[in-house]
Protein backbone atom coordinates (compact mmCIF):
# COMPACT_ATOMS: atom_id res chain seq x y z
CA UNK A 1 0.00 0.00 0.00
CA UNK A 2 3.11 2.46 1.41
CA UNK A 3 4.59 1.69 -2.28
CA UNK A 4 1.50 2.21 -4.34
CA UNK A 5 0.62 5.52 -2.37
CA UNK A 6 4.67 6.79 -3.52
CA UNK A 7 4.20 6.05 -6.78
CA UNK A 8 0.22 7.65 -7.29
CA UNK A 9 1.72 10.89 -5.35
CA UNK A 10 4.49 10.81 -8.07
CA UNK A 11 2.02 10.25 -10.71
CA UNK A 12 1.39 14.27 -10.01
CA UNK A 13 3.94 15.14 -11.96
CA UNK A 14 1.78 14.44 -14.73
CA UNK A 15 1.23 18.51 -14.15
CA UNK A 16 4.55 19.17 -15.79
CA UNK A 17 4.35 17.50 -19.47
CA UNK A 18 0.19 18.93 -19.13
CA UNK A 19 1.92 22.40 -18.72
CA UNK A 20 4.10 22.07 -21.02
CA UNK A 21 1.91 21.06 -23.71
CA UNK A 22 -0.43 23.83 -23.61
CA UNK A 23 1.83 26.53 -22.77
CA UNK A 24 3.04 25.48 -26.36
CA UNK A 25 -0.55 26.34 -27.79
CA UNK A 26 -0.15 29.85 -26.76
CA UNK A 27 3.68 30.67 -26.88
CA UNK A 28 6.23 30.30 -29.85
CA UNK A 29 8.45 27.15 -29.73
CA UNK A 30 11.50 27.79 -27.03
CA UNK A 31 9.42 30.22 -25.09
CA UNK A 32 6.83 27.68 -24.60
CA UNK A 33 9.03 25.85 -22.09
CA UNK A 34 9.76 28.77 -19.89
CA UNK A 35 6.05 28.71 -17.88
CA UNK A 36 6.89 25.07 -17.14
CA UNK A 37 10.23 25.66 -16.12
CA UNK A 38 9.91 28.51 -13.72
CA UNK A 39 7.51 25.98 -12.26
CA UNK A 40 9.86 23.49 -11.79
CA UNK A 41 12.42 26.29 -10.31
CA UNK A 42 10.68 27.06 -7.40
CA UNK A 43 9.62 23.56 -6.83
CA UNK A 44 13.72 22.55 -6.84
CA UNK A 45 14.44 25.85 -4.71
CA UNK A 46 11.90 24.54 -2.09
CA UNK A 47 13.00 20.97 -2.04
CA UNK A 48 16.24 22.15 -2.12
CA UNK A 49 15.56 24.32 1.11
CA UNK A 50 13.87 21.22 2.65
CA UNK A 51 17.25 19.11 2.24
CA UNK A 52 19.34 21.58 3.62
CA UNK A 53 17.39 22.01 6.48
CA UNK A 54 16.64 18.30 7.39
CA UNK A 55 20.14 17.19 6.54
CA UNK A 56 21.34 19.71 8.93
CA UNK A 57 18.81 19.30 11.84
CA UNK A 58 18.45 15.31 12.54
CA UNK A 59 14.97 15.96 14.73
CA UNK A 60 13.68 17.22 11.27
CA UNK A 61 14.52 14.35 9.46
CA UNK A 62 13.25 12.19 11.52
CA UNK A 63 10.00 13.74 11.91
CA UNK A 64 9.77 13.98 8.45
CA UNK A 65 10.28 10.01 7.48
CA UNK A 66 8.22 9.22 10.50
CA UNK A 67 5.09 12.20 9.15
CA UNK A 68 6.24 11.48 5.52
CA UNK A 69 6.38 7.30 5.40
CA UNK A 70 4.09 6.84 2.30
CA UNK A 71 5.87 9.48 0.45
CA UNK A 72 10.07 8.59 1.46
CA UNK A 73 11.95 6.05 1.35
CA UNK A 74 14.44 4.79 3.95
CA UNK A 75 17.28 5.13 1.71
CA UNK A 76 16.72 8.95 0.70
CA UNK A 77 17.39 9.49 4.89
CA UNK A 78 20.57 10.97 4.53
CA UNK A 79 20.53 11.70 0.31
CA UNK A 80 18.99 13.51 -1.74
CA UNK A 81 14.83 12.76 -1.86
CA UNK A 82 13.82 10.87 -5.04
CA UNK A 83 11.30 13.78 -5.85
CA UNK A 84 14.20 16.54 -5.64
CA UNK A 85 15.77 14.07 -8.35
CA UNK A 86 12.40 13.71 -10.30
CA UNK A 87 12.04 17.51 -10.53
CA UNK A 88 15.28 18.60 -11.21
CA UNK A 89 15.87 15.27 -14.16
CA UNK A 90 12.24 17.38 -15.15
CA UNK A 91 13.56 20.61 -15.75
CA UNK A 92 17.12 19.40 -17.71
CA UNK A 93 14.86 17.38 -19.68
CA UNK A 94 12.45 20.06 -20.58
CA UNK A 95 15.94 22.72 -21.09
CA UNK A 96 17.52 20.10 -23.01
CA UNK A 97 15.58 18.21 -25.59
CA UNK A 98 12.85 19.21 -28.28
CA UNK A 99 9.50 19.67 -27.12
CA UNK A 100 8.50 15.83 -28.26
CA UNK A 101 10.98 14.45 -26.77
CA UNK A 102 10.74 16.44 -23.64
CA UNK A 103 7.39 15.51 -22.98
CA UNK A 104 7.33 12.17 -24.32
CA UNK A 105 10.19 11.57 -21.68
CA UNK A 106 9.17 12.99 -18.88
CA UNK A 107 5.23 11.16 -19.53
CA UNK A 108 7.97 7.50 -19.69
CA UNK A 109 9.35 8.60 -16.09
CA UNK A 110 5.79 9.98 -14.45
CA UNK A 111 3.83 7.02 -15.94
CA UNK A 112 6.16 4.08 -16.58
CA UNK A 113 8.25 3.58 -13.76
CA UNK A 114 5.93 3.31 -10.99
CA UNK A 115 3.80 0.91 -13.39
CA UNK A 116 6.78 -1.11 -13.65
CA UNK A 117 7.71 -0.98 -9.80
CA UNK A 118 4.43 -2.31 -8.72
CA UNK A 119 3.82 -4.71 -11.10
CA UNK A 120 7.05 -5.70 -10.11
CA UNK A 121 6.69 -5.55 -6.68
CA UNK A 122 2.95 -6.97 -6.67
CA UNK A 123 3.22 -10.25 -9.76
CA UNK A 124 7.26 -10.00 -10.87
CA UNK A 125 8.29 -13.29 -10.12
CA UNK A 126 11.28 -13.56 -12.90
CA UNK A 127 14.60 -11.29 -11.35
CA UNK A 128 16.72 -10.16 -13.81
CA UNK A 129 19.60 -7.28 -13.22
CA UNK A 130 19.73 -5.21 -9.68
CA UNK A 131 16.14 -6.93 -8.10
CA UNK A 132 13.86 -5.84 -10.54
CA UNK A 133 11.51 -8.34 -12.73
CA UNK A 134 10.91 -9.12 -16.26
CA UNK A 135 7.53 -8.63 -15.69
CA UNK A 136 8.27 -5.40 -13.91
CA UNK A 137 10.00 -4.27 -17.05
CA UNK A 138 7.45 -5.61 -19.63
CA UNK A 139 4.90 -3.47 -18.03
CA UNK A 140 6.91 -0.51 -17.95
CA UNK A 141 7.98 -0.73 -21.46
CA UNK A 142 4.74 -1.20 -22.19
CA UNK A 143 2.97 1.93 -19.69
CA UNK A 144 5.53 4.05 -21.67
CA UNK A 145 4.28 3.39 -25.27
CA UNK A 146 0.77 3.63 -23.63
CA UNK A 147 1.22 6.88 -22.47
CA UNK A 148 3.62 8.15 -25.30
CA UNK A 149 0.94 7.26 -27.87
CA UNK A 150 -1.30 10.05 -27.65
CA UNK A 151 1.71 12.34 -28.70
CA UNK A 152 1.48 10.90 -32.04
CA UNK A 153 -1.54 12.47 -33.10
CA UNK A 154 0.07 15.82 -32.59
CA UNK A 155 1.25 17.56 -35.47
CA UNK A 156 4.98 19.22 -35.06
CA UNK A 157 6.31 17.10 -32.53
CA UNK A 158 8.83 14.76 -34.50
CA UNK A 159 7.95 11.84 -32.87
CA UNK A 160 6.46 8.38 -34.82
CA UNK A 161 6.22 5.02 -33.52
CA UNK A 162 9.67 3.42 -33.94
CA UNK A 163 11.05 6.91 -32.07
CA UNK A 164 8.62 6.42 -29.42
CA UNK A 165 9.22 2.16 -29.01
CA UNK A 166 13.07 3.07 -29.14
CA UNK A 167 12.38 5.85 -25.97
CA UNK A 168 10.36 3.31 -23.75
CA UNK A 169 12.58 0.30 -24.61
CA UNK A 170 15.33 3.03 -23.68
CA UNK A 171 13.74 4.18 -20.26
CA UNK A 172 13.16 0.05 -19.25
CA UNK A 173 16.77 -0.78 -20.35
CA UNK A 174 17.78 2.22 -18.46
CA UNK A 175 15.91 1.42 -15.50
CA UNK A 176 17.79 -2.03 -15.23
CA UNK A 177 21.30 -0.28 -15.11
CA UNK A 178 22.86 -0.21 -12.08
CA UNK A 179 23.72 4.02 -12.51
CA UNK A 180 24.96 5.51 -8.87
CA UNK A 181 21.79 8.01 -9.47
CA UNK A 182 18.64 7.06 -9.35
CA UNK A 183 16.41 6.32 -11.74
CA UNK A 184 14.33 9.36 -11.16
CA UNK A 185 17.02 11.28 -12.80
CA UNK A 186 18.43 8.73 -14.96
CA UNK A 187 15.05 7.49 -16.83
CA UNK A 188 13.82 10.43 -18.86
CA UNK A 189 17.36 11.82 -19.89
CA UNK A 190 18.13 8.05 -20.96
CA UNK A 191 15.05 7.65 -22.87
CA UNK A 192 15.42 11.48 -24.33
CA UNK A 193 19.10 10.64 -25.64
CA UNK A 194 17.70 7.87 -27.01
CA UNK A 195 14.89 8.80 -28.75
CA UNK A 196 17.12 11.69 -30.28
CA UNK A 197 19.59 9.89 -31.64
CA UNK A 198 16.59 7.63 -32.95
CA UNK A 199 15.07 10.79 -34.63
CA UNK A 200 18.66 11.93 -36.36
CA UNK A 201 19.49 8.52 -37.52
CA UNK A 202 15.86 7.78 -38.89
CA UNK A 203 15.70 11.49 -41.00
CA UNK A 204 13.00 12.50 -38.68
Amino acid sequence: MILVKRKLFRMIGFLFPLLYLASGLVLRPWYDRIPVLALLALFIGWMLFLESWRFRNPKVNRWLFEHFKGFTKEKERDKLSTTTLFLIAAALTIALFPRGVALASLLFLTVGDPVAEIVGVSWGRLKILRGKTLEGTLAGACACLAVGAPLLLIDGLGLDLRVLAIGALAAAITELLPFPVDDNFTVPLGSGLAMLAAIRMLGG
